[in-house]
């Protein structure tokens, strides 16, 4: 931690995360490390990032998908830090969303239930398609791209002010 003194992250979302824990969709995992998991994270995200915009002009499906996958691994290090995960399987992204969504997505716009939701069922309709759906396009591409670079850009700026401590249940 930086010298100046990070403030105590004021739990938002805590019924929704015990609610997630009590549906064992979310699980405690031990603090050591944690920190560090969470900085992997963000770097692996920050280089998903990077590859995403280097593929806008020439592959949209594949910088969406790039883009999502540093978007979600941005989600993913504001759980680790608070020594939480998905337990993975059907519905784990759906998870990541409920938690993230109701915690930081006042503080963290690109986190919002409306974006994180929008943004999952675009990546799940191009992964799983009905044959129906709309192939994602370049603009879709580039709103992907811009959201997961908000996202971690809020992960980090967040983080890097608040201390988010390990996760404590409300019951």
């Amino acid at each position: 931690m930086s010298e100046h003194r990070r403030e105590q992250h004021v739990r938002k979302g805590s019924s929704a995360i015990d609610f997630l824990i009590e549906k064992e969709r979310l699980e405690s995992v031990s603090e050591e490390g944690r920190d560090r998991a969470a900085d992997r994270l963000i770097h692996d995200a920050s280089k998903r990032l990077r590859s995403a915009r280097s593929l806008l002009g020439s592959d949209s499906g594949s910088a969406f998908s790039l883009a999502y996958d540093a978007y979600r691994m941005a989600a993913d290090s504001l759980l680790a830090r608070q020594c939480l995960r998905a337990t993975g399987g059907e519905g784990s992204h759906r998870t990541v969303e409920e938690a993230v969504s109701s915690q930081f997505g006042d503080v963290i716009p690109a986190f919002s239930k409306p974006e994180f939701e929008q943004f999952r069922q675009m990546r799940n309709a191009s992964q799983y398609p009905d044959f129906e759906s709309p192939e994602l396009t370049h603009s879709d591409a580039q709103w992907a791209v811009s959201l997961a670079d908000d996202a971690l850009s809020g992960a980090q700026d967040l983080t890097s002010a608040v201390e988010l401590g390990p996760y404590r249940a409300t019951s």
